[in-house]
């Protein structure tokens, strides 16, 4: 487990990332950091594309989707149009049955390293099946 410095930091990302309402500011003074470093840390850590990624990933969106579909249910009012859900729902249906190559090729990077730790030589010999998995899907895609 990460401590001290690091920590902190582990700990801010983690806030920041899953706390969308949240600013730079208020995660410097919930984890009593200077606000350059806490900027410091976003900028060389990723921290918005990490919480873009988050926040836009179809299982968030199902669950927010499933929040609002709990709370028509109880009969409160409805945050967006019925049009609306159905063709949120399509569109993470669309995203459910194909992976754009980007992201493919983000996970098998990070396979391919965590493998890399384990195991440097079966690594070797997972690579080139990788990449004619990723150019397989790109062609998919054309």
């Amino acid at each position: 487990m990460a401590r001290g410095k690091d920590g902190v930091r582990q700990k801010a990302e983690a806030y920041y990332i899953e706390n969308i309402d949240s600013d730079l500011k208020q995660v410097s003074e919930l984890f009593d950091a200077h606000y350059d470093t806490i900027r410091d840390w976003a900028k060389k850590y990723d921290w918005e594309d990490k919480r873009l990624n988050f926040h836009s990933s179809p299982t968030i969106i199902k669950q927010k989707l499933q929040a609002e579909a709990i709370k028509i249910m109880n009969g409160g009012n409805p945050t967006f149009s019925a049009d609306g859900i159905s063709k949120i729902m399509s569109a993470l249906d669309k995203c459910d049955k194909q992976a754009d190559p980007i992201v493919i090729h983000k996970i098998l990077k990070d396979l391919d390293n965590f493998i890399s730790k384990q195991d440097a030589s079966f690594a070797s010999q997972c690579l080139p099946f990788h990449k004619m998995f990723l150019q397989h899907r790109i062609k998919m895609e054309g």
